[in-house]
Order: structure tokens, then sequence, then C-alpha cells
């Protein structure tokens, strides 16, 4: 019996592999899905909610946003307790939505296009390269790196890469130049009051999105 769930567990996964999008897909649906959405979408009823709502539906399931907190955070991580890093990933989390939303909104008929991915030997990390080209015809690259979720063999976003500046790298330079000086003495205070300033910030984001209505 044992040796027979194994098989059917094994057969599952694979089948669950070999159906999972590849990891191109996954970011062309996440971003040309909502731009679709947003061309069928006149001017007018673009509001925050719309577009928030958009990004809920295509961009957050595709990315991985605690390894991408983890990530921006760097060494820090480690020095807030287990509180602190969940209402940092919340926290950053609502940041980034609020952030990709006032982006979206602003899309008028620029396109994304996207290359097949590059995957390492192992089969878990993939690279996608892509640019953007906009109105004026420039083009701006944009790239995404992805790994692949060994429980549901889904690919999902852990960077992206624009213009050659990967946006984890620049959030965590951010981050260590806020928390220079911090150690396990202070760290409590420290994180409390990152926290504090990353929803000020996504609260100015918003203000920011819906004025721009």
């Amino acid at each position: 019996m044992l040796r027979l769930l194994t098989t059917i567990s094994t057969l599952l996964f694979s089948l669950a592999a070999w159906a999972a999008p590849t990891p191109s897909e996954v970011v062309t649906r996440a971003t040309n899905g909502l731009i679709d959405k947003l061309n069928q979408t006149p001017a007018e009823q673009r509001t925050d909610s719309v577009v928030r709502e958009l990004v809920m539906s295509y961009i957050v399931p595709a990315i991985d946003q605690e390894k991408i907190a983890k990530g921006a955070l760097g060494k820090y991580w480690r020095l807030a307790n287990p509180d602190q890093q969940q209402e940092f990933i919340d926290r950053f989390r609502e940041l980034q939505i609020r952030t990709y939303s006032g982006a979206f909104k602003a899309f008028s008929g620029e396109k994304l296009e996207f290359e097949e991915a590059r995957i390492n030997p192992e089969g878990d990390k993939a690279f996608v390269q892509g640019h953007l080209t906009q109105t004026n015809g420039n083009t701006i690259p944009i790239d995404f790196k992805l790994y692949r979720e060994k429980a549901d063999a889904q690919w999902r976003v852990y960077d992206a890469v624009v213009s050659g500046l990967s946006m984890v790298k620049t959030y965590r330079d951010q981050m260590a130049e806020r928390l220079q000086g911090t150690n396990p003495g202070n760290a409590t205070t420290r994180m409390n009051e990152l926290l504090t300033q990353l929803q000020k910030e996504a609260d100015q984001v918003a203000l920011q999105n819906s004025t721009a209505e």
C-alpha cells in the first residue's frame, strides 16, 4: 500500500509539473494579462481600486512575496522577531502592490515582450529576458528571475531586473542604509521604526495614486 501511495503521489507531482506554465508564460500572463485588461478599461474607469484589483489578480499570484521581502531585508532578517518578520512581509507587500498599481495605471500603449526562459541545469531556476517598448519607440530591458516551488512545481518570480538594476538588491541597499547600526540590543526598536516608515510610505503612494485619478 505504501508503495502504491508513493507511486501515485509521484505521478500526480509529475503531472502537475508537466501542466504548470513555463517561466515565460508565468511572466507573460502576469504582465500582459493585466495590460490587456487595462486596455479594455476606459481611462475614466481606471480608478485606483480597479487597477489594484487587477494587480491582485495577475501580478501578486506570480510573485513569492516572502522570498522577495527576505531578500530586501538581507542580513537584518534574522535580527527581526517572528512577528516583525511577518509584519515586514505584509507591509512590504502592500507597498509593492500600491507601487505596481500606480505604475500600471499610467500605462498608455507601451508593450512588453519576453523571450523563452533560460533554465539552469537543475531545472529549479529560470531567467526570462524581456523589454518594454515605449510609445516613442525607446526600449527598456526588463528581466525576471524565477524559481520552481517544490511543493506544487509552480514557477514564481523572486526578483525583477530593470535596465540592469535588481529590484531586490536596490531595496536591500535602501534597507541596509536605514538599518545601519542595528544590533541584537536595539533590533526590536529599529525594526519597529522601519515598519512604521514602510506604512507611511505605502499610505503616501496610495494618496498619490488616488489624486492621479
